[in-house]
């Protein structure tokens, strides 16, 4: 699309992008401007490059070096969104780029391929099999940079936002990838490809292991409040729905099992199969950490979030009543009734006083899930493999984002 070299603007047609994101190898074809700010609002961009071809090689990179920043006009974003996408590996891997720009740009791209994915129609397996293919190509341009442990800066940045499942998914395939890549000892491999592998095959579990939400209703998945029972029952099963869209996917079999197994709890209280111990498989523990961090330290409407520090206190707490939550969690696998007797002894009328019981039952209903949350926070150390947390709280300790010298 051609454009003209001179705008004035108020600015809303331009976005701003950082320079060195620009790849001198890679041929642009979206023009890049320089801004200069007149009176009442308004702007003049100047065209500063039509495209990479018009330069050499070595004057684009001294540009590159120069510009603080420069802006495309939105007309060619879709032009720099596909210029990201082939270039992701760069901006990643480029040292000069801070790691907010970074986080900025992996987040955004991340997000719309695991939208698309959660938009996928799943009954064909040619876009089943794309989904797969779109999101283990991102992870491994991405691969080096959520490995790292300067990357967790970005993550430190993410923490407290509103929680929305999406970047949940994100947050918790680059935590567990970078745990794996700080604690290789874990896991039986000969080479760093090896265990290259092993980390795009547990990011990308991460990025779908909330695949399975599309099929719980809307109602549930969308609810402001706390879940009562029968809706908790019904969360439950995305687990399960998630490897029933995956099947006949060629996602790894370790990928499937981490989406199948993630919210099972090393006592066997977890699901869908309340396995314990050494039946989870290993990179399945770690992405229920990652999960529950990640979940802890994001804002609900019904709860504000956590810090890092106060969320893995909880983590690692031992629960003084586990035994009453073991009972309370009882109920609700068994979806049995509450325990509570309702008798109106006044001198309603019989629909009445039923509906006066009825609702009895509900209020009490409500009082035994209040209690079933609040007990959760008291401590949640039997759900997890104690050395792999205390490695997860060692690893993002490294970051100097993190201070949680006081759970060591």
């Amino acid at each position: 699309m051609d454009l003209a070299t001179d705008f004035f603007d108020d600015g809303s047609s331009f976005i701003a992008i950082d320079p060195l994101s620009i790849n001198p190898e890679a041929l642009m074809d979206f023009s890049l401007f320089e801004r200069f700010p007149l009176k009442n609002g308004q702007y003049r961009f100047r065209c500063l490059l039509v495209d990479s071809r018009s330069i050499a090689r070595d004057r684009l990179i001294e540009l590159l070096g120069a510009w603080e920043i420069v802006y495309i006009h939105c007309n060619q974003n879709l032009n720099y969104a596909q210029y990201v996408k082939n270039n992701l590996e760069f901006i990643l891997n480029h040292a000069a780029i801070d790691v907010k720009n970074k986080t900025g740009t992996l987040v955004n791209l991340a997000t719309e391929v695991v939208q698309e994915s959660f938009a996928a129609n799943f009954a064909s397996p040619k876009d089943c099999q794309r989904v797969i293919e779109n999101i283990e190509k991102l992870i491994s341009q991405a691969m080096n940079f959520i490995s790292s442990i300067e990357s967790l800066k970005g993550i430190a940045d993410l923490i407290g936002h509103d929680y929305q499942t999406h970047t949940h998914s994100i947050k918790v395939g680059w935590l567990t990838a970078t745990f794996i890549n700080s604690n290789p000892d874990l896991f039986d491999v000969s080479s760093d490809a090896q265990l290259r592998d092993i980390m795009i095959q547990a990011a990308a579990a991460g990025f779908l292991h909330d695949i399975g939400k599309i099929k719980i209703p809307k109602s549930v998945i969308n609810k402001k409040g706390k879940l009562d029972n029968l809706e908790y029952v019904i969360m439950q099963s995305h687990t399960a729905y998630a490897t029933s869209l995956l099947f006949e996917t060629q996602l790894p079999r370790s990928s499937m099992q981490t989406i199948l197994y993630h919210h099972e709890n090393e006592d066997g209280s977890g699901y869908p199969c309340g396995f314990s111990g050494d039946q989870i498989p290993l990179i399945a523990k770690v992405t229920h950490i990652c999960d529950v961090f990640d979940a802890l330290t994001s804002k609900r409407p019904y709860k504000e979030a956590r810090s890092p520090f106060e969320a893995l206190k909880i983590m690692a707490g031992e629960n003084p009543y586990l035994e009453t939550l073991q009972k309370f969690e009882a109920e609700v696998k068994e979806n049995t009734k509450i325990p509570v007797i309702t008798i109106v002894r006044d001198d309603y009328e019989a629909k009445l006083r039923r509906l006066r019981e009825r609702e009895m039952l509900e209020e009490a209903a409500e009082k035994r899930v209040e209690a079933r949350i609040k007990l959760r926070d008291l401590g949640m150390s039997h759900c997890f493999d104690k050395d792999l947390l205390r490695r997860f709280i060692l690893t993002i300790n490294r970051s100097e984002s993190f201070n949680l010298s006081r759970l060591l």
